[in-house]
């Protein structure tokens, strides 16, 4: 999957969990344990960090994908140990 309509399709498809601990930053996530498919997870990954743009974020850059009215990013962990995505309305 190399293109943001498949990867919208995907997303759609997943769960994305609320960050209650951070209630004032809302934002959700989605967790590599819940994704189903590891290959499709890290196919995301991967077109979030070839894709997005970085930005500052307090003292860290952090790569952000937006897409369809939600920013999409990582912690920055090599794919294969990144356990979640975060989204959050752009």
């Amino acid at each position: 999957m190399q293109n943001p309509i498949e990867m919208q399709n995907l997303i759609d498809l997943k769960t994305w969990h609320f960050a209650k601990t951070m209630p004032w930053m809302p934002h959700w996530y989605a967790r590599r344990r819940e994704w189903g498919n590891n290959e499709e997870f890290n196919d995301l990954v991967a077109f979030i960090r070839k894709t997005g743009s970085v930005e500052q974020f307090g003292k860290t850059k952090y790569t952000y994908l937006y897409l369809n009215g939600y920013k999409y990013w990582t912690m920055g962990n090599p794919i294969t140990t990144t356990i979640l995505i975060n989204r959050a309305k752009a």
